[in-house]
């Protein structure tokens, strides 16, 4: 039991003040908002935050696809999620980040666990 607790007290937390750009890594946090290459990074990319971040909104994202397939509200939110990812790739480009509601909060759970 206090084995449990300890592990819990042990997970990290991310703000979104923990996630800054980092100049050196444009190309990765570019590449990281396409949603494969998203996930990908956000399994193998352990030192640079911003990428990660991107990685797991970009993957979080792409399951809103997903609802693509049911006609009309579907195809509207998939066209939500492209200029959301859209957004996220420009931002990216010029050294922004740029979170997007709700998911920003998944996101830096995500990176927190993986």
């Amino acid at each position: 039991m206090a084995e449990e607790s300890t592990a819990k007290s042990a997970e990290k937390v991310y703000t979104l003040d923990d996630i800054q750009f980092n100049e050196a890594n444009k190309t990765m946090a570019i590449l990281a908002c396409i949603p494969i290459i998203g996930l990908v990074l956000l399994f193998t990319e352990k030192d640079d935050k911003f990428v990660r971040y991107n990685g797991a909104q970009s993957v979080l994202l792409a399951l809103g696809f997903v609802v693509g397939v049911i006609p009309i509200i579907g195809w509207l939110f998939a066209f939500a999620v492209s200029i959301a990812l859209l957004i996220m790739f420009i931002k990216a480009l010029s050294g922004q980040r740029f979170d997007v509601p709700v998911i920003s909060g998944w996101a830096l759970k995500l990176i927190a666990k993986v």
